[in-house]
């Protein structure tokens, strides 16, 4: 029995390691989700689980609801791409330079803001080209 004692703690580290992920994994999943969103035209997923809550807010607030907005934004946009470049995080909030490409459209430089909410990493902001 002495001897699965080694063997019983590596593995409970292991499983350990792998259970936890780093801001800047949850960052960059979060940014591949809203990729991901974007070239499937799912706007109810970047309203309810990719963009922070105040920016929704924001959107109301002008009359315009997030769908409607996203739809606006998005809807002609053809076989969207992201490459996720860099990535800074610091405290509760985080930066990613991404480089976008869609069908007959310029490639462009962006830099996207994120926030820790109570709900995770969630895009605060989408800039110009960087």
């Amino acid at each position: 029995m002495p001897r699965r004692a080694p063997a019983v703690a590596l593995l409970t580290a292991m499983a350990l390691a792998g259970c936890g992920t780093s801001a800047r994994d949850a960052v960059k999943a979060k940014v591949e989700q809203y990729a991901k969103a974007t070239r499937q035209h799912d706007y109810k997923t970047i309203c309810t689980q990719v963009l922070a809550p105040t920016l929704v807010q924001r959107l109301n607030a002008f009359g315009v609801g997030c769908e409607q907005a996203m739809a606006i934004a998005y809807s002609s946009v053809r076989d969207a791409t992201l490459g996720v470049g860099k990535i800074t995080v610091s405290g509760k909030s985080a930066s990613v330079i991404v480089l976008s490409l869609a069908a007959n459209q310029p490639s462009s430089l962006r830099t996207i803001r994120l926030l820790d909410t109570s709900q995770g990493w969630r895009i605060s902001s989408v800039g110009g080209a960087s």
